[in-house]
């Protein structure tokens, strides 16, 4: 959930924040920095022949197993240890925390100075990313996990509306098509959700709000600070954001009596106790290989596979959970799919 932001939550549309989990928070990668996209042709192309390290299809196959731990995951532990939402959180953002100060720690990556200004500006990103994590996990033991995807598609058009009214960001006319088809899909899905659960519908619309909240939070205060004034990398930004989650998990885990967590913890099968390990380190793993992705292929490749790997978790977890989607539903998430995917491709050629 260290969503790299994601993502929550990955996300092709909202900017990812440190650490999100893939669908929660589908969260997401590391802060994405243009310059990680950018040098992908000079100087990682170099040393493409290094050895598995620099092997393209082995950080795809990373960003594969991270996003479908952290979807399917996730899923698996709140549904064996659901009323432990934040103690998970504290777990796996605390995980984030440590890989992130170590690094920082050993030169492994670049960090400048944190100022108390810095502490200030992304308290308000901490907190609406600790409500992307805590909404996500309380929804996933009642709807599927396409429900999930549907709603973290439906985000990116809300939000690429919200930057067209009040951003004066300009949309082709294929990317308004897109979004379009992003919209018709999630209607056609929703419209006809036979697993529908009125509490699990209310906490993604939680979720969504906290997302888009985030997203833009994100947009004027990482941009402002990494790329115009160049005062914090996105590493900095993201180990702050993670420091400053943990008191507010900790109070949750407090207002929330989750001081019966280990006792609740003892009795789970090897499987689960296994599970939640995985899931603190997926966290990190996909903080680590988004930036990888990117700057081994180019942004369409790894908007493709991170498409691919939603759709590949949704049937993980429909045979392990024993979804079962309606054939109205399964047309409408493939259109709501398509429709991101086809934005996010868009995007990537408007640039």
């Amino acid at each position: 959930m260290v969503a790299i932001t994601k993502g929550a939550m990955e996300m092709e549309g909202p900017p990812p924040t440190a650490f999100a989990d893939e669908e929660n928070p589908e969260t997401a990668p590391l802060v994405k920095d243009d310059s990680v996209e950018k040098s992908a042709n000079v100087t990682e192309a170099v040393t493409a022949s290094a050895g598995l390290g620099e092997s393209p299809p082995f950080w795809l196959f990373m960003l594969f197993l991270a996003s479908v731990t952290m979807t399917v995951g996730n899923k698996y532990v709140m549904k064996a240890w659901g009323d432990f939402a934040n103690t998970l959180t504290l777990a796996q953002n605390g995980t984030a925390v440590l890989y992130l100060a170590i690094s920082k720690y050993f030169g492994f990556l670049e960090m400048k100075p944190i100022t108390g200004q810095q502490w200030k500006v992304f308290a308000a990103t901490a907190f609406f990313l600790t409500m992307q994590i805590f909404t996500s996990l309380k929804a996933l033991p009642y709807v599927a996990i396409a429900t999930v995807v549907v709603f973290r598609n439906t985000c990116t058009v809300i939000i690429a509306i919200i930057d067209s009214c009040f951003f004066g960001n300009k949309f082709n006319k294929m990317q308004v098509a897109s979004l379009g088809t992003t919209t018709i899909g999630m209607l056609v899905y929703a419209g006809q959700d036979i697993n529908f659960d009125r509490v699990g519908y209310l906490w993604l619309v939680g979720n969504s709000v906290a997302t888009i909240a985030n997203t833009f939070w994100n947009k004027v205060f990482i941009t402002k600070y990494t790329k115009e004034l160049k005062i914090q990398t996105s590493y900095g930004v993201s180990l702050i954001q993670q420091l400053e989650t943990l008191p507010i998990v900790f109070v949750l885990a407090a207002v929330n009596n989750e001081g019966g967590a280990y006792i609740a913890y003892q009795p789970l099968d090897m499987a689960a106790k296994l599970t939640i390990l995985a899931t603190c380190a997926g966290g990190v793993l996909i903080g680590i290989a988004y930036p990888k992705c990117f700057s081994l292929l180019s942004g369409t490749s790894v908007v493709v596979a991170s498409t691919a790997n939603k759709a590949v978790s949704i049937l993980i977890g429909m045979y392990l959970f024993g979804t079962r989607l309606s054939s109205t539903q399964v047309l409408g998430l493939g259109i709501c799919i398509g429709g991101s995917l086809w934005y996010a491709l868009e995007g990537k050629r408007k640039k």
